[in-house]
């Protein structure tokens, strides 16, 4: 699958869930998700130069406005291929739900996979039906940035429609205010590191 993403910053996460609602978002789920960043063992190529990814996932979902309902806890180990513009973060995507988080962990750094980094990210999910599309919107909080962004997406079996995709997502972001210039093309993971230029701590 392909996943045409846009992210952008915000600054006020309460207006923009207000906003959502208004224009007929509807909340899903929370969501507290560890993502657990590994590179290829040594000697390989690097993902940090060839702008893929390779995470694990472990994916907390609860509903903030009914307690009644059962937490889940979930895991994905997932691929990210190189950015396929300039203007967004759309890339290939494979994602796979998995049983043993531990032991896949484990079977990556027997066969030399190196962990780089654990990211944290504390989420609100709403879909959209917005014209042709279905949309994800998620409201989302860095702790170790101390900022709160929006991921909007929508998902395509080829790249036939991409150009399209892209432009229906940058269209819907307008309603919000949002300019296709305050678009943020890299990874939570490259901003954290940006940040911090290589004082990081797992």
């Amino acid at each position: 699958m392909i996943e045409v993403e846009i992210k952008v910053r915000i600054s006020d996460p309460e207006a923009i869930s207000n906003k959502f609602k208004n224009h007929g978002g509807v909340y899903k789920l929370s969501l507290e998700h560890e993502d657990v960043y590994f590179n290829m063992p040594e000697g390989l190529r690097d993902f940090k130069e060839t702008d893929e990814a390779l995470r694990l996932r472990k994916s907390i979902e609860f509903n903030k406005f009914n307690e009644t309902i059962e937490k889940k806890i979930n895991y994905y180990l997932t691929y990210k291929g190189k950015k396929m513009d300039k203007s967004t973060k759309t890339r290939e995507e494979i994602d796979v739900k998995i049983e043993d988080y531990e032991k896949i962990r484990n079977l990556l750094r027997l066969l030399g996979f190196q962990e780089i980094f654990t990211v944290k990210k504390e989420r609100e999910l709403y879909e959209f039906k917005y014209r042709t599309y279905h949309i994800e919107a998620l409201i989302d909080y860095i702790p170790i940035l101390k900022q709160y962004f929006i991921e909007v997406e929508c998902l395509l079996k080829s790249s036939e429609n991409l150009e399209d995709s892209r432009e229906v997502l940058f269209d819907f972001l307008s309603l919000f205010g949002i300019k296709k210039e305050q678009s943020i093309r890299k990874s939570y993971l490259e901003l954290i590191t940006d940040k911090f230029k290589g004082n990081l701590r797992k």
